[in-house]
């Protein structure tokens, strides 16, 4: 929090001074990333020792895809990516914590928008099928590789795939994606052609009656 307070407070100094909006907007941006690295760590300490605690409510999956895409909006104008959303626009309710769900979400979407080309495309799609919800996130991008593919929801596993290795994690997301998931009684899946095919990531949840 002080290294972010002192970004702002840099980017506020008067008069302008394009070195240091440049100086501002590097420690911002690399605050934000640590924050993030932390709270993913956090996140697979409190999941490994049993200490997380879900706020189990009926959620709607339309509002957590609604509010992920929020979350992931700087990133996606940033880098001009087209986003459709197809399926039901009807309510579609799952048991569950709103806020980890919307995480999970967020954090697949962020990946396909990291390891996506500027203007490329990403496409999210929500369906009911029998008593499981399908939530869909598809992109045209780099791809995952075979070799990467089987493990790419282990702890510590990173991929080569990214376009800008500055954007690399700890090869934590999406580990904590899956526990998450799982703990919601559903399943994460990922799939991909290969190399520059582009991912394919599915979350199956149960559906409830509201």
């Amino acid at each position: 929090a002080p290294i972010r307070n002192a970004g702002e407070l840099l980017a506020r100094m008067r008069p302008r001074n394009t070195q240091v909006e440049t100086i501002a907007a590097i420690v911002r941006r690399q605050s934000m990333h640590l924050s993030r690295l932390v709270d993913d760590l956090l996140d697979v300490s409190r999941i490994t020792q049993g200490r997380i605690e879900l706020q189990h409510e009926p959620v709607d999956l339309c509002a957590v895809i609604e509010q992920a895409l929020e979350v992931v909006g700087p990133l996606i104008s940033e880098n001009r990516h087209k986003v459709t959303l197809s399926g039901t626009s009807e309510p579609v309710y799952t048991q569950g914590d709103h806020a980890r769900l919307v995480q999970c979400i967020a954090n697949v979407l962020t990946n396909s928008g990291k390891y996506t080309e500027a203007g490329g495309e990403i496409h999210v799609e929500l369906q009911v099928k029998g008593s499981e919800a399908l939530i869909s996130i598809a992109d045209n991008g780099v791809g995952i590789s075979p070799e990467l593919l089987p493990r790419i929801f282990d702890l510590f596993v990173q991929s080569n795939r990214s376009l800008d290795r500055s954007q690399g994690g700890l090869g934590i997301g999406l580990s904590v994606v899956r526990r998450l998931i799982e703990m919601h009684g559903g399943r994460v899946s990922a799939a991909s052609q290969g190399p520059g095919t582009g991912a394919k990531f599915v979350f199956t949840l149960p559906v409830i009656s509201p």
